[in-house]
């Protein structure tokens, strides 16, 4: 007589059905088309098939998905020319904007999301941090103008990968041209000139603003006092 199969027992799968990965990946789908008032767990675990307590099993809250995510993009940007002190520093910079500005544009949805969340918990984007703090001490920084340095170029490149995914024609005054003449053949050469070399052209746009502000990239020789009103005594 055959035996009778076994009948499976109800209760959690022996195997996981979710990773780390296919979290994340749904964590940047989410956003993209959710927003930052719908990315919330609840709607993570659906668009994912499962209920909410299996995502609580790989990450503790919304926020530790959202530093998962920035510990992507945070690989993928180079900071490598920081440690290396062969590398000139303003070369060093070029590599992480570059590197920065690709990573953003690739995952323009987690923008919002990451500028609003605490890097604290998120090793790789602390350890791309201290690297440039680091370096730029070396080069005779003022301690107290690192993280501005820092936070004025992520202003810039942060703003810029989200140019990145404008329409070409973005600036063009299209049947208003006539009415402004000059800007109408500036932005129509920049047009052309883009097309020419195969770029974009926020690609020139990026450029010229990285290296205006690399232009600028140098220690203050002292901290500079704040600017405001002063008191004063009328005589």
């Amino acid at each position: 007589m055959a035996e009778t199969p076994t009948k499976r027992t109800a209760g959690r799968p022996r195997t996981r059905v979710l990773s780390v990965d296919q979290i994340v990946d749904a964590a940047f789908d989410l956003a993209r088309t959710a927003g930052t008032d719908g990315f919330t767990m609840a709607a993570l675990a659906r668009s994912l098939s499962v209920q909410p307590p299996a995502l609580y099993h790989y990450f503790g809250s919304r926020d530790e998905v959202i530093r998962a995510m920035r510990g992507r993009l945070a690989e993928r940007i180079d900071t490598s020319g920081f440690t290396d002190r062969e590398v000139p520093l303003a070369e060093a910079v070029l590599r992480w904007a570059r590197t920065y500005r690709d990573a953003f544009a690739a995952f323009p949805s987690g923008s919002t999301l990451l500028a609003t969340t605490s890097i604290d918990g998120q090793q790789r984007s602390v350890d791309n941090y201290e690297a440039i703090t680091v370096r730029l001490l070396a080069e005779g920084w003022v301690e107290g103008d690192v993280v501005d340095t820092i936070v004025a170029f992520e202003s810039f490149i942060i703003g810029s990968s989200l140019d990145a995914l404008a329409p070409a024609d973005i600036m063009s005054p299209g049947d208003a041209a006539a009415t402004a003449p000059a800007f109408a053949a500036a932005e129509a050469l920049r047009a052309r000139e883009s097309a020419a070399r195969g770029i974009r052209p926020t690609d020139r746009s990026f450029e010229l603003g990285l290296r205006a502000m690399l232009a600028g990239l140098r220690p203050s020789s002292a901290r500079e006092a704040p600017t405001g009103p002063t008191d004063s005594t009328a005589e």
